[in-house]
């Protein structure tokens, strides 16, 4: 059995064919006239426009395996096998592809408050944060904090230390 090191569009279609139906990059490289991975990696090195195409079949075919893996959970007899094969794949999907990753949570706080609300502001951001962490929801929450806008309040700045804002807002330790 050889293995063809020179690309030509069948074999190329039979590839991405292959990762559109959710089989590993080794599984399909492993058949009869197929490359070698490591000869499929250097096309596509030298291409975008083949990489992309692997890319996107990679992620429609990882998108099927989820499908068929949420389908195979739902009617597995056994549901401690069930959960556990399910683990799997979505474990394996999460180190493959982008779409399955474990995102990180990302906050971001802004705050245009009285000094004397600015604590329990950040508190009250902090505890809207921990319990979006608790969740595990994916989605973005914005959390609202009440606070009385005064007239040298500029929206979207934590603080304009030349107005008067605040008690002592601007003022020098001393009381200048």
């Amino acid at each position: 059995m050889s293995t063809p090191s020179i690309r030509n569009d069948a074999i190329v279609d039979r590839i991405v064919a292959g990762l559109v139906e959710g089989r590993s990059l080794g599984e399909i490289c492993r058949e009869d006239g197929m490359p070698d991975r490591s000869t499929v990696f250097r096309w596509s090195k030298g291409d975008d426009d083949l990489a992309a195409r692997i890319m996107e079949a990679r992620e429609i075919g990882f998108h099927d395996r989820a499908e068929r893996a949420v389908q195979a959970a739902r009617t597995c007899e056994d549901p401690i096998k069930g959960r556990l094969a399910f683990d799997a794949e979505r474990w394996f999907l999460g180190k493959l592809s982008n779409a399955f990753a474990d995102k990180p949570i990302t906050l971001g706080v802004g705050l245009n408050v009285d000094a004397g609300d600015a604590f329990a502001a950040i508190a009250g951001a902090l505890e809207g944060a921990a319990a979006a962490i608790q969740s595990r929801g994916t989605g973005t929450r914005t959390v609202d904090i009440e606070g009385t806008a005064r007239p040298a309040d500029t929206p979207g700045r934590l603080a304009d230390l030349a107005s008067p804002g605040g008690e002592r807002l601007g003022e020098d330790a001393d009381g200048s």
